[in-house]
């Protein structure tokens, strides 16, 4: 498994509300994505937007984000985003009670 920190400068005019309908919008499109697990959209006061991502590979990871998905988030919100990608090694599941290590 791979996780994926996305960030970026949301416009101005682009508050909580709005970046809610915005998430809330396109988040069917994540639906049927090939290798994801989890998405979170997220939203700060201070003017940016993130999404963290869990996926089965780097490299599902890596063939979604040099297509089309790259060309939306600048459509959306007119920057490039940033992406960052860390190994979980270890992962607290409240919801399940367990605690599982990397392989």
């Amino acid at each position: 498994m791979i996780t994926a920190i996305v960030q970026f400068d949301l416009p101005d005019g682009i508050d909580r509300a709005k970046a809610s309908e915005i998430f809330n919008r396109i988040a069917p499109l994540y639906r049927e994505m090939d290798g994801l697990i989890h998405k979170y959209f997220c939203f700060s006061d201070e003017g940016k937007g993130a999404g963290v991502y869990l996926w089965e590979s780097r490299e599902q990871a890596e063939k979604i984000y040099a297509g089309v998905w790259r060309d939306r988030i600048k459509e959306l919100y007119g920057v490039e985003p940033e992406i960052q990608f860390y190994e979980p090694l270890v992962v607290v599941d409240n919801a399940n009670g367990e605690i599982r290590t990397a392989a």
